[in-house]
């Protein structure tokens, strides 16, 4: 499902004096089947702009073009936004936000009920979802609230997927996870993704950006500032991008500093670094 945004501006309160311009002439695009990272400091406009995705929000001016949807600042264009948002599934930073029944699957089934599917279909779909964030029957029952945070997570994203959207955006989801939980949910994406689900990450982590995504758009002050690889944004990132880099690109640096010749063009993660060390090592050997 290809998107295409053009001249997108979104002011918050306009024509009152705490009107604030959250995004300025936003004008982007990808085709299907990408995993994309949104990326910029707080307060840039991201979250923002993924809530103009599946019509959350509609644009002061200009146009979001979804597959055969537009989304324009006259109501008139925005037609079946409910069918939309059934493509376009949206998880939001703070997964209790989005989980309010009394048990695990009820709460996963609101939505394919939501969207006309009968009790049984509905709770076929729910489980479907759950088996595929890998929440097994033993959670049905259980109330979400008494869950862990990434079990909320993943029960928040099954919610989503349960309506088997063609584009998911997920807004910071490894956000206070300790290290194992970040790599069961990034593992999670990869396996969607891989499945044929368009992902759109937004997040603050950069490590994440080099070794998951391959488009990268990043936002500072609501401007879009840099589209394109995560490889060549961070071969090219300047202090204004209020941007990180990567751990890994530090230690790249640090290493060639002592005497290494390594290209960060091959390395993405900690793996590949040690395996470019050793193979450094060897040819000194030979």
């Amino acid at each position: 499902m290809s998107v295409k945004i053009e001249n997108l501006t979104h002011v918050y309160s306009p024509k009152t004096p705490s009107a604030f311009t959250a995004l300025k002439n936003i004008n982007l695009e990808f085709d299907d089947h990408v995993f994309i990272a949104l990326v910029g400091e707080t307060g840039s406009g991201k979250s923002t702009l993924i809530q103009h995705l599946n019509g959350l929000l509609i644009p002061t001016e200009g146009c979001v073009y979804i597959k055969d949807y537009v989304i324009g600042n006259k109501k008139r264009k925005n037609k079946n936004l409910r069918e939309l948002r059934h493509q376009v599934g949206l998880v939001f930073q703070f997964p209790e936000y989005q989980l309010f029944e009394s048990t695990v699957e009820k709460d996963v089934m609101v939505g394919p009920k939501n969207f006309k599917m009968k009790d049984e279909q509905a709770r076929e779909a729910a489980h479907e979802a759950l088996d595929a964030v890998g929440i097994g029957p033993e959670f049905y029952s259980r109330s979400p609230f008494d869950l862990s945070g990434g079990e909320k997570r993943r029960v928040a994203i099954a919610g989503i997927l349960a309506m088997k959207p063609d584009i998911l955006i997920l807004d910071e989801p490894v956000a206070g996870l300790d290290p194992a939980g970040v790599t069961d949910i990034m593992n999670l994406l990869v396996k969607l993704y891989n499945e044929g689900t368009s992902i759109i990450l937004v997040t603050h982590d950069m490590d994440l950006v080099l070794e998951y995504a391959n488009q990268v758009f990043a936002l500072h002050n609501g401007e879009l500032i840099y589209e394109g690889t995560p490889k060549n944004l961070f071969s090219s990132i300047t202090e204004d991008m209020a941007l990180e880099i990567p751990t890994i690109y530090t230690m790249i640096n640090q290493l060639n500093k002592r005497g290494y010749h390594l290209n960060s063009e091959n390395i993405t993660n900690i793996e590949e670094l040690v395996a470019s060390i050793v193979k450094e090592k060897e040819s000194r050997h030979e």
